[in-house]
């Protein structure tokens, strides 16, 4: 019994590494929603007109965690210099553009499902269905999601998970919280991660006690979901890291105001005109 359960917590693992990564420092899409100004170090505190989230920079983040995360965050740092960042590098020196594009449109459509069940559960029916078209035309018509033809039919695609679901509901933020080879993420964050996975219809099917010999392709979808992100992010991981005073307190701002910013999202009018530069954003 105990040597069935120990592939699954290990997987789960790496489900919250790939899945913390989504949210955490797409950091692309921060810049037009969170700027930081020109004349202030990226490690000062922000002003207060800067975080709406639950808790101002003037009361203070809320990470009453702090000497913890900080020795996660340090020990997270050192894996991400030795071992993610070079794998990263060597991913971008070998495989072409068009073919990193081509595996970021596969790996987002497995995981439209996943948004599908959370604009259910946001009570957002249009955003549901075009994520549920985009899927069943990717599949099909875009070679198993190689291709995105459902953008090029006016179906935009829609980023969400069960965190922002979480949040819909009201759920409060929670403390700070940076997890071993997770990083950024808070107690609501934790439970968001864990939703996706038990939403996740391919994580089910492949933890079927009849489907497990084909466990290992799970290890694969999330290991290539890792270097294909962290690819994305080389430069803005390395501008923060040279223009940050404390990189600890500028990542804990960014995911702070990130999650501010994705609840106004939450609350603005489902307009097409949104649903376009939504896609912009994601797509960057």
């Amino acid at each position: 019994m105990r040597a069935n359960f120990l592939p699954y917590r290990l997987l789960i693992g790496t489900t919250f590494f790939v899945a913390a990564h989504a949210v955490q420092v797409k950091a692309d899409t921060f810049s037009e929603a969170l700027p930081v100004p020109q004349s202030q170090p990226i490690g000062e505190a922000s002003s207060s007109s800067d975080m709406t989230e639950e808790k101002s920079f003037d009361e203070g983040p809320n990470d009453p965690l702090e000497p913890f995360n900080r020795l996660i965050f340090a020990i997270n740092d050192v894996v991400d210099l030795v071992i993610l960042h070079p794998i990263a590098e060597i991913y971008r020196a070998v495989v072409p553009d068009l073919a990193r594009n081509g595996v970021t449109n596969v790996l987002d459509n497995l995981f439209a499902p996943v948004v599908f069940v959370n604009h259910v559960l946001q009570g957002e029916p249009e955003r549901a269905t075009a994520t549920l078209v985009r899927f069943l035309m990717n599949s099909t018509f875009g070679l198993v999601g190689l291709v995105d033809v459902a953008s090029d039919m006016d179906y935009p695609r829609y980023d969400t998970d069960f965190n922002q679901t979480l949040t819909a509901w009201g759920v409060d933020t929670g403390p700070y919280l940076v997890l071993p080879l997770v990083g950024p993420s808070s107690f609501r964050g934790g439970v968001g991660f864990v939703g996706d996975y038990f939403a996740d219809p391919l994580n089910l099917y492949l933890n079927n006690p009849h489907h497990r010999k084909y466990y290992y392709w799970l290890t694969v979808r999330y290991g290539l979901d890792m270097v294909n992100r962290r690819e994305k992010l080389i430069e803005t991981i390395e501008n923060l890291r040279n223009g940050s005073l404390d990189m600890y307190v500028t990542m804990r701002s960014i995911y702070f105001q990130r999650q501010a910013y994705m609840a106004e999202k939450l609350k603005s009018a489902n307009t097409p005109e949104a649903a376009k530069e939504e896609q912009k954003s994601n797509n960057s």
